[in-house]
């Protein structure tokens, strides 16, 4: 959401109501010819104008209205990329639920060019909803039904996005080598911007989760920065029902941080944050403050993080969720604040195993028993130390008192911090929590 789109150009009526809209033209750059893709019809476009307020990124509303009104438009009905655009628009509004409802309607009307193209808008729908599994079995459907260069050309590249989703970083990789990505990348037209933003991520991914040598991690994120920063140079609307596409923006924040350009980190991180906060989505501000959170040092970090976790559990965004969510769970334990570090990490393993991400979901456990066993645990006092396993092992409050010479007020007392410190709500949870057994 970082293009301009043109002036305007003149008025409708959208509904039938009354409810007057200017179309807006989309500026030459932003209308390039798609090889394979027929051109647009005739005269004022809808989908157009809701491509170009897109591009505007300042009036998301007014941009679904233009959507669904092509899609309810006959001359749009009959072309393949008004189609694209219009659902295009209706799946980064963040209204998720109402771009499925549109996507039905016409996967059962659709046949071919148009049809492929709606399953292909229907798999960036299960990522974005945070079912990316669900995603790559449908483009793998595609792929195996030997489809069109063109249609080729942007399956190929979604389909790595969803090993980035589910943090398959070393299947990503391997498959950018099965088909000779960069290859792709150095003929690439239309898909472009496209195709770099899914390298750099992949590269960044491989950054995250690589045990290898520092020096290969470095590399890979200075890759990854170049990659991103590049793509950001080409026009992207039209490509961005593809998650990363749209928020390429603040995947170049979050890989200029890891390389140590944290000036320029920062400075992507905010021109992310404006633009989310311009278009309005929950999913695109809650994102944004994630990485707002992830490029700066500060005790505003946690408050962020925790404003993030908030805004894509409304918007269903569990991908972006799951590792705010992780980051969340993180500062907690730094903070020495047990009970919150368990809840995060304990809705990170739910919301992973919903996403697919087997990664996610081990770092998380491991994260939950260390910082329950060792790291929270230790917190306690001797004495709540004694109290806790008299009370694990089945001793009730008057025999604890009476073992050590208590009064049953004083065991209360001891086993409130108890609970308090390590994030339990009463004996049956202390007692049946295996992470407790260095106790």
């Amino acid at each position: 959401m970082i293009e301009q789109a043109g002036r305007k150009t003149g008025m409708v009526d959208m509904d039938g109501s009354g409810l007057a809209g200017e179309h807006v033209r989309l500026p030459a750059e932003l209308d390039s010819p798609w090889p394979g893709m027929p051109a647009s019809h005739e005269g004022q476009c809808p989908a157009a104008t809701a491509l170009a307020l897109l591009a505007q990124g300042v009036d998301r509303l007014r941009a679904v209205r233009w959507a669904d009104f092509a899609l309810d438009d006959k001359r749009c009905g009959s072309h393949p990329r008004c189609l694209w655009r219009a659902v295009t628009v209706l799946l980064c509004s963040g209204d998720l639920i109402h771009a499925d409802a549109q996507i039905r309607k016409l996967e059962s009307t659709c046949t071919g060019l148009s049809g492929d193209l709606i399953v292909l808008l229907r798999s960036q729908y299960a990522r974005l909803v945070g079912d990316p599994t669900e995603g790559r079995k449908i483009i793998k459907a595609v792929l195996a039904a030997e489809p069109s260069a063109f249609i080729r050309q942007l399956a190929i590249p979604f389909l790595v996005a969803t090993y980035v989703a589910t943090d398959d970083a070393e299947e990503a990789y391997a498959l950018l080598s099965e088909v000779n990505f960069d290859e792709i990348i150095a003929d690439s037209t239309f898909t472009l911007p496209l195709n770099l933003v899914v390298r750099g991520s992949v590269y960044l991914a491989l950054a995250n989760y690589d045990s290898g040598p520092d020096e290969l991690r470095l590399e890979r994120l200075k890759q990854a920065t170049v990659d991103l920063l590049e793509s950001m140079h080409y026009p992207g609307a039209e490509l961005s029902a593809n998650f990363a596409v749209m928020h390429r923006c603040g995947l170049a924040a979050l890989a200029a941080a890891r390389v140590g350009l944290g000036e320029l980190a920062s400075g992507l991180a905010e021109q992310e944050k404006a633009s989310a906060m311009a278009w309005g989505s929950p999913s695109a501000v809650g994102w944004a403050l994630f990485v707002c959170a992830m490029t700066e040092n500060s005790s505003a970090t946690v408050d962020a993080l925790a404003d993030a976790v908030d805004l894509l559990e409304v918007a269903y965004s569990r991908v972006e969720l799951a590792a705010a969510g992780y980051q969340a769970g993180l500062k907690s334990a730094d903070a020495k604040d047990g009970s919150s570090a368990r809840r995060d990490f304990e809705r990170v393993v739910e919301w992973a195993e919903k996403t697919g991400n087997a990664t996610l979901i081990k770092k998380a456990k491991d994260a939950l028993s260390g910082a329950t066993s060792s790291g929270l645990a230790h917190q306690l006092t001797a004495q709540e130390g004694k109290i806790a396993q008299l009370a694990r092992t089945g001793y009730t409050n008057k025999q604890i008192a009476e073992k050590l010479c208590l009064t049953i007020r004083t065991v209360e007392f001891h086993l409130s911090n108890v609970y308090r410190k390590l994030g339990v709500s009463g004996r049956r949870e202390l007692k049946n929590a295996k992470a407790y057994d260095s106790l």
